[in-house]
């Protein structure tokens, strides 16, 4: 009995955390209230609002040891515990995957092989430099259209430098 609660147990530590899907990464999710995030991390976040109410950046906090940058986006309300809401969630923290087991340094063809009966698309980035699209940086998003989200991945030289989970505009 004592083993299989402990094998039990490791395996829901296992996969339980640093799991990213199309509408969460680990307990941060799409749509998270700001006065909710603050009580899941046990922190408090200066904002700097511009005149329209929206963050005038990202916010970037480390919870349980992962670095997360966060999109807050408002839903017209007035007041930052009323009206803001997380918008997308980026990480490049090696210690996650995705349920279907794609982790940073995951190659585009893995993606492929993964992901293959899912919403896919692929992008070519844009390099300044050049001024032109460049595979050296690309974009591989999985759609959720029910949720309406997306994952995306963004691809360095063929590989997985970051996770992002947001909303798609496009649906």
């Amino acid at each position: 009995m004592k083993k299989l609660l402990l094998i039990t147990t490791l395996f829901i530590s296992f996969y339980g955390i640093a799991q990213v899907s199309t509408t969460r990464i680990n307990d941060i999710k799409l749509g998270m209230k700001f006065s909710e995030l603050e009580k899941l991390t046990g922190q408090k976040f200066k904002l700097k609002l511009n005149e329209y109410g929206y963050p005038e950046e990202d916010l970037k906090i480390v919870f349980n040891g992962i670095t997360y940058t966060i999109m807050l986006s408002t839903n017209g309300e007035q007041g930052v515990s009323n009206g803001l809401y997380v918008y997308r969630i980026k990480s490049s923290d090696s210690t996650l995957k995705t349920l279907s087991g794609a982790k940073i340094g995951s190659s585009l063809d893995e993606l492929i092989s993964k992901y293959k009966n899912y919403n896919i698309s692929i992008f070519d980035g844009y390099d300044e430099k050049t001024d032109k699209r460049t595979k050296a940086l690309r974009y591989f998003n999985v759609e959720d259209y029910d949720a309406g989200s997306l994952l995306q991945f963004n691809i360095v030289n063929g590989r997985v430098i970051s996770f992002e989970v947001t909303y798609n505009e496009g649906c």
